[in-house]
């Protein structure tokens, strides 16, 4: 794990540091963090009792603290780290990307998060082509259904990508991920892809960003494109 930096966006309308957690079980080919899935072993890492010593003093101005990947879910000695957290009394996000509905329905019940963002790679029918891996569809399914259901604060996250996600899959998204209260369309920065080939693909435009935002609005409370 490492810590990464101070953020006023990663926590809707909170100050926190966003920490990076190495791994994890999909192989998007427009993933940025090829570090973190295929050369994390050598990179410097924070072990956890160092990490909660080191965050100790600062999260008395911070109101808390996000967690992103990877996939945070996929190690269990996460729920020591959160619990460890939340005595100190912070707000807790987590990135995931929601293959995991077991873990998410234990961190709810135990409160140790205040705010999901859970990513989307791609309608369920394009699933297992987009990540390279073979999870069973409901498993997305019933980790969508545990955080809407149970009231606790989230968000969706897409990224659109040419040729990959366009407009029809978006709307596909859309239509499943109805009424919920938060849609963020992410950049895609091509030159960062896991696969080579997707290195040299264009990305969308704001222009064209901001037209596929306004075609799913009004399915959600709010959408918008990340900043």
């Amino acid at each position: 794990m490492g810590l990464r930096k101070l953020s006023t966006v990663d926590y809707p309308n909170k100050l926190c540091i966003d920490l990076t957690v190495a791994g994890c079980n999909y192989r998007c080919p427009f993933c940025p963090h090829e570090d973190l899935i295929y050369h994390y072993i050598p990179m410097e890492k924070t072990g956890l009792e160092e990490l909660v010593r080191t965050l100790r003093p600062r999260l008395g101005f911070l109101d808390g603290v996000s967690l992103s990947g990877g996939e945070p879910l996929l190690h269990r000695e996460l729920i020591d780290f959160l619990r460890e957290l939340k005595y100190q009394g912070s707000l807790i996000k987590i990135k995931t990307n929601g293959s995991r509905p077991k873990a998410i329905q234990i961190l709810i019940d135990r409160r140790l998060v205040d705010f999901f963002s859970v990513f989307i790679p791609a309608p369920l029918s394009k699933y297992n082509q987009v990540t390279n891996y073979n999870i069973d569809i409901e498993e997305i399914s019933k980790a969508i259904q545990i955080i809407r259901k149970n009231g606790i604060k989230h968000e969706f996250r897409v990224k659109p990508i040419p040729g990959l996600i366009e407009k029809p899959e978006l709307m596909e998204i859309a239509n499943m991920l109805i009424g919920a209260p938060r849609f963020v369309i992410e950049r895609f920065e091509p030159e960062k892809s896991l696969d080579k080939d997707y290195r040299e693909l264009v990305p969308f435009s704001d222009d064209e960003l901001y037209e596929l935002r306004d075609s799913v609005a009004p399915y959600f409370h709010e959408a918008l494109v990340e900043p």
